[in-house]
């Protein structure tokens, strides 16, 4: 990384992954506590097996049923809490993804090309492990 590229590409990437940490954070700090206030840890007893097929009732799976959550009335607080989840496990991948252009344009091909790579892997292995619906 050249003198000129550092320090302008160190803040975006770190900038993002501050915001999307506490964007993260808050949604599940919310969607916590709309669980809790609707009586959410009083009603469910935590079952340590596993279902036979599928998944357990109230998990989210996909981002298409975290999204299905929220647009229900009410809201599925958690839903939030999953959005929450989601946000953090994202915040990597739009740092990288940022890192790509920012390289580019400070003239630093190499980390770009780095920055690209590992981008590419990180889509790869989302899209492998089925995070992406």
């Amino acid at each position: 990384m050249s003198a000129g590229t550092g320090p302008s590409v160190e803040r975006l990437v770190a900038r993002t992954l501050l915001a999307g940490g506490l964007i993260g954070m808050a949604l599940i700090l919310v969607g916590g506590a709309f669980y809790a206030v609707h009586g959410g840890f009083h009603h469910h007893a935590v079952h340590l097996s596993r279902p036979p097929l599928g998944s357990p009732a109230g998990v989210f799976t996909s981002l298409r049923q975290v999204l299905d959550g929220l647009r229900r009335r009410p809201m599925d607080p958690l839903a939030l809490t999953a959005l929450g989840l989601v946000a953090l496990m994202a915040t990597p991948i739009i740092a990288v993804a940022l890192a790509v252009p920012a390289f580019l344009r400070a003239g630093d091909r190499r980390y770009a090309t780095i920055a690209a790579i590992v981008l590419t892997m990180l889509v790869v292995s989302l899209a492998v492990a089925g995070g992406i619906h």
